[in-house]
Formats: C-alpha cells, structure tokens, sequence
C-alpha cells in the first residue's frame, strides 16, 4: 500500500513542520507492506501534482487550513480541483480532523468549503476526541459512519527510576510555540488582574511575531515568569519538574485534541486544560491526572485541590503504551484496509 501523507514538509526552521506529521510518516513506514509516496518539500501540496508522489491512499491533514499558505487563495483552488480529480480516479481519502475550526480565522468563507469538500470527499475520518464525533454528526451527519475515534498517539519520555518529587516553584507551566489562539495573552490578563490568587505562571516558549512578543512583555505581574525561547525536551522536562501542573489555555472553540497535551503527558505530567475534545476525555480516563476548566477562576480551585496528589507513572506508562505511535499506525492502516 502506498501512501501519500500531507502536509508533509521538509523539517528546518524556516518551515517549522508540525512534529505530528514527521512521527506519523515514520510510524506508517514502519508497517508491513506499506511505503510512504511523497517525500518531504518545501511546497506540500504543489508537489503532490506529480503522479510519482501520489499512492493508493491520500492521508490529509489541517487541508482546510491551505487558504493560511502562501498564495493560500490560488493554492485553495489548486487543492479543490486536485481532490476532485484523486476522488474521480478512484483514490482513497483520508481526513484527519484535528480541530472543530481552523484556529486562524482569516478567509473563513475558504476555509469552510474547504472543509466541506474534504468531508463529503472522505472514505475515512480519524479524530482524536470524541468531540470530533459531534461535529460530523452536526455539520456532516451523512458521513457519520466514516468516522473514527483514534487517540492522539504519543511517546513515552518518563524518566525511570522517578525521582524524588522536588518542591514546585511554580503553579503552573506554559509552554510551546505562543500564538494568539492558545489564549497565552488572555490567562496573563487575568493573572495580573487577580493578584489575591496568587497563580504563579511559568510561560517557555517562542512567539509567532515581534508584536505578540512585546504585547506580552507590557504585561507585568510578579506572578509571570517569562522565558521567551524554545525549550530542548530535556530542559522542558526540568521545567515540568518545577511546576504543579502544565495549563493549556486555549480557545476552546477551536480545539478538539492537542500535540502539548500529549507531549506532557508523555513526561508525566498532570495537566489543566479546557473543558473540551481530548482534554475533556482524559479528564475521565482513571490512569491520568487530566483536569478541565470551564472558565480561568476555575484554576485556583483545581491547584487547591489536587497541587499535591502524584501521579503513578505506572498508570501513565500503560496509557502511553496503549496510544504509541505504532499502536496508531498499526490501527490507522488496518481501517484503511478495510474501505
């Protein structure tokens, strides 16, 4: 079986590839009789025009988020009659819905019919949440039965024998790349506006732009503590081990599961986040320390509560087990052998 995975970018700075998509070609790869079509490029869609590069099988990821490339509205064009023509040929499609919407809301008119097209095109939908289920059966209730519920596959970076639990300089942990969807900017407001909480923040992590940066910066609270860089996953995980918790403060409108979720998680860590897709979901799965908010004047309550439980990296090994990359590509091939 030969796949074609997209997008799939060359892996450097300037073109800052979602590490998702580098972990699933690999894990895919790795399967029995199954062969990755296209390599990396710096243009992932045009690069697909060439019949060399496209497989039995089309794995589309964020393909309603093209109109963000550049010359997003030529390249959207491009893609609708590209997807129409695989379809006609017979090629399988499929979709993995990764959010409820596209976080950038720029040409949104574009970006809804590029998700109805991907929808109605589809032979099989993944999503990481159980979310994910509710948006088809609301917008594309027709398609319900392609649906499928695949965890958010991860690693396993627990550190082995545990070491001593250290005393927590802070409450919290912030980390990854900042930008205006993930509410980074709205959580800092509110800690300077509610000093009498005393919610102490660790913020790690690269900015989208110069602006958000200095935005952020004019933004002072004895509470926050900024760290404006990328982390190494081993000085991330000396982070993890100075906090209680790392909170994920996005936009619950948009998000349905999460790489930084899944990431944390992978070092142990209990996490906050809102009250929707996989954070919702783990927040009942028994092995994990996976806590919602409905609103930021939760948080203070959820620190008081549960800041000093630990969590059994046991529990946290079988769970990571379970949702490895292989596990996923392992289940990911097997129900598309099946349409």
């Amino acid at each position: 079986m030969r796949i074609t995975v997209f997008p799939h970018l060359i892996q450097d700075e300037a073109t800052r590839p979602n590490p998702y998509i580098q972990d699933m070609v690999r894990a895919l790869a790795a399967q029995p009789d199954t062969e990755i079509a296209n390599p990396p490029h710096r243009n992932p869609l045009l690069s697909l025009l060439k019949r060399q590069y496209q497989g039995d099988v089309f794995i589309l990821n964020w393909f309603e988020s093209i109109p963000d490339f550049n010359r997003g509205t030529l390249q959207s064009v491009i893609a609708i009659v590209w997807l129409l023509c695989l379809k006609a040929r017979g090629k399988k499609i499929v979709w993995i819905l990764h959010n409820k919407q596209p976080h950038n809301p720029r040409k949104r008119k574009l970006k809804n019919l590029l998700t109805s097209l991907v929808a109605r095109c589809a032979d099989l939908i993944i999503t990481h949440a159980s979310d994910g289920q509710d948006v088809i059966r609301q917008r594309y209730p027709r398609k319900l039965g392609k649906v499928h519920v695949l965890q958010h596959p991860t690693k396993d970076r627990i550190r082995l024998p545990e070491q001593p639990a250290s005393t927590a300089v802070y409450d919290l942990l912030i980390w990854g790349h900042i930008t205006e969807y993930k509410g980074v900017t709205e959580w800092m407001e509110y800690v300077k506006a509610h000093p009498e909480e005393h919610l102490r923040t660790c913020i790690v992590g690269s900015c989208s732009s110069d602006t958000l940066r200095h935005k952020l910066e004019s933004i002072q609270s004895d509470d926050l503590t900024f760290i404006y860089r990328k982390p190494s996953f081993e000085e991330l995980r000396q982070y993890m081990e100075q906090c209680r918790f790392v909170l994920v403060p996005y936009h619950s409108s948009s998000i349905l599961s999460s790489g930084i979720l899944m990431d944390s998680l992978s070092f142990g860590a209990k996490v906050i986040g809102p009250d929707t897709g996989s954070f919702k979901d783990y927040a009942h799965e028994q092995r994990l320390k996976v806590y919602t908010f409905r609103t930021f004047g939760d948080i203070r309550s959820i620190i008081d509560a549960h800041g000093n439980e630990s969590a059994s990296m046991t529990d946290y090994r079988n769970f990571l087990d379970e949702n490895s990359w292989q596990s996923f590509a392992a289940r990911l091939t097997g129900l598309i052998k099946e349409i």
